[in-house]
């Protein structure tokens, strides 16, 4: 796409916006008020102005509009939400919310902030989820630790998503097709079928495919640095056999291809290393985005799933019960060396998991004195991963070319299963017409197995030569008890105003890391103490709505990233923070200003710091000589650790907001016009904690759309731009092994633009 197009994009929606605001104040009044979002929060259907919880819900259709195209995407769209900068979907990278999040390559560990679909827990390593964004009703983002109303307890928050159920005696459709730059290709197809008049079946799939923008300067390819195709399919069947009982049936398949890799930012102190980079017409450095590696850097995943949800009418009582299976392989290929020679060209692995989750609640009837959810929770997942590093780097390390290939540490399998039980319950108590108390409890029993076998490679030297000095094999378990729960008031002082207060605990399991040289390292679970207070409220004749809360959570035993140098090649590790606490405030608002215009906007301030956290220091971090400041000796070894206290938590940003504007407007002949802008804003982080060059710089995000249709919404063209103004962020790491001293960068596709034309069209 030209740059003109990319200007006239914007200037375009900024016209619209600006000029045809006016037209829309003379419409009626009743078509200037703003939609009433429902949501599910609290597993019965209520007004979202109505739950007592910090939440922000995302409807299908501006997703849509939108043109985002990941689950990742939500950070630029609700508050206080970020993705992992440094470790993308398909090596396990997670959200955090309010700054918390795990972000772990070990496939043992279960994410800080929960994401559901359709009711069911995701809890296997690198699963893809919901990718696609295909026909989704709504997105709930619920901030803070819960536990007492899900099956899957999470400590920090969790990402609810709910995709369209089949609609009883109606035959509909979609079908929408993006083209965009970088050979971006999105399809999205949806069909409503009805089964005579007690069931109907619903399917949908997806196609998503875009060329990354970092080409190869070795490698004699077209393949780019980011190259992205996902596709799958989902179907559900929805059968209504009489009035009391209602039963989904659910499978899904999905396949994802990314080829995510970092690429050098800065060249350290290896002479030898920096050399091999003479003669290039560019090298390595911070503005160069080319990637010199000379082999292979990809993943894919393939995902199977099934579940079954039944629900059933007991009088006014409703009783659920969700069954699922989930199983998924991935397969990845990276050069680990990133240079024009093969010194460790093939850091390759594999993970095969599958989940089992059985969920069963009981949901009292609404408008009650006391209503209540209870329910009981089984999940069990089963890991094997397979990891081996080999290349030529014996030559490189001694500068004698010829010596043989070599894997270091040999050939990795880890097994690893975790077996969870869970009783959940909370309840509201109408105390007076305006006052509820707040209830709610939860005990889970976390068992977990971590097992490692080391071989050797067929046709490979094991390196370390001294067998002692490798990875040793392990096996171990560890297992934990919690009771957490939730206590608090709401007020409603009428339908327009409620405010509350809450105290909650919350949880996360213990785990198995193989971090520090190989030996099973247990990891203590993770609680947290919380205290939130928020109000929300609907005013000027429900035209304007405005949400706030202020909250601090204290996290101890926070299950903490710590990048670990000492098994050579680096890699993330997980260890126990002492005390970890975050605090804030956060705001939300939505604004008609009139019929077919829409204002909204979000902020967030989080101050996410470490208050007891000893860990190990980053990569060239000054010594100090006084035990306790900075990057210390430990007494009596030649451990090298750094005290962590007063240090931000990586990848949480303090402040944080989104500005949105939407506008609507009938052209006569049933046409429709719309527009939409969206600017998304964070400050800066850093990826590695108290690594000053680890800096990922503020940035904002400009996001736009405009489109054309039919009022009857048949049809509908329309033009999106992500990233118009091409801000490039990157994420920096230290290396290790080889490029001493130097950095890489993790950049995101986000970090291009990408302008593209979409046609929807729609049947029923």
């Amino acid at each position: 796409m030209h740059t003109s197009a990319r200007i006239g994009l914007l200037a375009t929606t900024g016209l619209v916006l600006a000029s045809l605001a006016t037209a829309a104040v003379a419409q009626s009044n009743e078509d200037a008020l703003l939609e009433e979002l429902v949501v599910t929060a609290q597993k019965r259907t209520e007004r979202l102005q109505d739950v007592p919880i910090a939440v922000t819900a995302v409807a299908g259709e501006r997703l849509e509009k939108s043109n985002f195209k990941e689950v990742t995407d939500l950070q630029y769209l609700a508050p206080n939400i970020t993705f992992s900068s440094t470790n993308p979907v398909s090596s396990g990278g997670g959200f955090q919310i309010r700054g918390v999040g795990t972000q772990a390559f070990d496939s043992s560990l279960e994410q800080t902030v929960g994401l559901v679909v359709d009711g069911v827990a995701i809890g296997l390593p690198r699963d893809p989820g919901a990718t696609g964004f295909a026909d989704v009703e709504r997105v709930e983002v619920l901030r803070g630790p819960q536990g007492t109303l899900f099956g899957k307890n999470a400590s920090a928050g969790v990402i609810q998503i709910l995709t369209r159920n089949p609609q009883l005696e109606e035959t509909s459709g979609q079908v929408s097709l993006s083209f965009g730059e970088r050979e971006e290709k999105v399809a999205r197809v949806v069909a409503n079928l009805p089964l005579g008049s007690t069931a109907a079946l619903r399917l949908s799939g997806y196609y998503d495919a875009q060329n990354g923008a970092i080409p190869y300067v070795i490698r004699a390819t077209d393949d780019h640095v980011g190259d992205r195709e996902n596709k799958g399919v989902r179907g559900k069947l929805l059968w209504r056999p009489n009035d009391d009982l209602t039963l989904v049936l659910a499978g899904e398949y999905q396949e994802g291809f990314s080829r995510d890799v970092p690429i050098i930012q800065m060249l350290g102190v290896n002479p030898a290393y920096n050399a091999l980079f003479n003669g290039q017409a560019r090298r390595p450095g911070p503005e160069t985005y080319l990637s010199f590696d000379d082999g292979d850097n990809h993943s894919t995943v393939r995902l199977r799933g099934t579940s079954l949800q039944a629900d059933y009418s007991l009088g006014d009582f409703t009783l659920t019960s969700i069954t699922a299976f989930r199983d998924v392989a991935r397969r990845n290929v990276s050069d680990l060396d990133h240079t024009p020679i093969d010194i460790m060209n093939h850091n390759d692995g594999s993970i095969d998991a599958r989940q089992f989750t059985q969920e069963v609640r009981l949901t009292s009837p609404s408008g009650g004195r006391l209503e209540y959810v209870a329910g009981l929770y089984y999940y069990n997942i089963h890991s094997d991963g397979v990891a081996q590093q080999t290349g030529g780097f014996l030559s490189f390390l001694a500068g004698a070319p010829g010596l043989p290939a070599a894997a270091f540490n040999g050939r990795q399998e880890q097994y690893s299963s975790t077996e969870s039980y869970a009783a959940f319950g909370q309840g509201t108590y109408t105390l007076t017409e305006r006052l509820k108390l707040i209830g709610g409890l939860r005990y889970t029993n976390d068992r977990s197995r971590n097992a490692v076998v080391v071989s050797d490679v067929p046709g490979f030297v094991t390196y370390p030569f001294d067998p002692a000095a490798r990875t040793q094999p392990y096996s171990a378990r560890v297992s934990a008890d919690n009771i957490s729960g939730r206590i608090g008031l709401q007020y409603q002082h009428d339908r327009n105003l409620m405010a509350y207060a809450t105290y909650a605990t919350g949880y996360k399991g213990p785990a198995i890391t193989s971090f520090g040289g190989g030996v099973g390292t247990p990891v203590r679970p993770e609680t947290v103490e919380s205290y939130e207070a928020g109000f929300k409220s609907t005013l000027f004749g429900n035209r304007l709505t405005l949400n706030g809360s202020i909250y601090r959570s204290d996290f101890k035993d926070f299950q903490a990233q710590t990048l670990d140098f000492t098994a050579g090649t680096p890699r993330l590790g997980m260890s126990n923070a002492g005390l970890l606490r975050t605090q804030g405030a956060e705001l939300e608002t939505e604004l008609r200003l009139a019929a077919g215009f829409k204002l909204g906007a979000s902020a967030a301030y989080n101050d996410a710091v470490y208050k007891d956290y000893t860990g190990a220091c980053y990569a060239g971090q000054p010594v100090s000589p006084v035990v306790g400041q900075g990057c210390y000796m430990l007494p009596g070894s030649t451990t090298l650790v750094a005290n962590m206290a007063g240090q931000r938590l990586a990848n949480a940003p303090k402040w944080s907001y989104n500005l949105s504007a939407a506008y609507e407007r009938s052209l006569g002949a049933d046409l429709v016009l719309d527009t939409s802008v969206n600017w998304s804003w964070r400050d800066e982080t850093q990826t590695i904690t108290g690594d000053p060059r680890s800096v990922v710089r503020a940035y904002g995000l400009l996001n736009a759309n405009i489109g054309l249709g039919r009022s009857d919404g048949a049809w509908r063209l329309s033009l999106y731009g992500r990233n118009l103004l091409d801000k490039m962020y990157a994420a920096p790491v230290p290396t290790g092994l080889f490029n001493i001293g130097g950095y890489e960068q993790i950049i995101s596709p986000g970090a291009f633009r990408t302008v593209g034309v979409n046609l929807t069209v729609n049947w029923r």
